[in-house]
């Protein structure tokens, strides 16, 4: 990102700043509070910025939950991508995995949001959000998987919704266990 702020104009870099600041701002207290106890007011004293000032770099609080959503949106995406080139069922799932377990241990304030807000669970239950799991689950199990195949898929990736339980596990046991449990969870029979 420096780089890509080198390149504008001063106006331009610190309109980026602050944009990035709201957002690691809204981030931090979407984790604390959850998204609907969070207003654009409680970001802007956060920041010491008024409400319009937010309100020009986004247009409703639920960009900015789309905002900090979205580098795991990609991540996924890339993984999926990298998993697509793979051959074989079993890499292809550990790889999937592998990325999806480093990002929740790398992020767990905002896998903990994710997986614990409701206003991100309704993102997650959006059209984008189904057609990446749709494309997971057909590169683990094929166009067609049984009916096991489709519960031990969505019994694997719903281990992430517990993680408000495990805050007290250090990243290593927390990374272990969550790897060890959705890959016993996907091989099946």
């Amino acid at each position: 990102m420096a780089s890509h702020v080198r390149g504008m104009s001063s106006r331009a870099a610190q309109a980026e700043r602050t944009r990035q600041q709201i957002l690691e701002t809204a981030q931090r207290l979407f984790a604390e509070h959850g998204y609907d106890a969070t207003s654009i007011q409680m970001i802007a004293d956060e920041l010491g910025l008024t409400k319009a000032a937010v309100y020009y770099h986004f247009r409703a609080k639920s960009d900015m939950l789309h905002a900090v959503m979205e580098p795991g949106v990609r991540r996924i995406e890339t993984l999926l991508d990298e998993a697509d080139a793979m051959r074989g069922r079993r890499a292809r799932i550990e790889h999937v995995v592998g990325g999806v377990v480093d990002f929740i241990v790398q992020n767990r304030h905002y896998a903990v949001m994710a997986s614990s807000d409701p206003a991100a669970k309704r993102h997650d239950k959006d059209e984008h959000a189904t057609q990446l799991a749709h494309r997971a689950r057909t590169l683990f199990f094929g166009e067609h998987p049984t009916a096991t195949e489709r519960i031990s898929f969505t019994a694997a990736f719903s281990v992430v919704e517990r993680l408000p339980e495990l805050v007290d596990l250090t990243d290593e046991e927390l990374r272990e266990a969550l790897h060890a449990t959705m890959l016993r969870i996907l091989r099946t029979p």
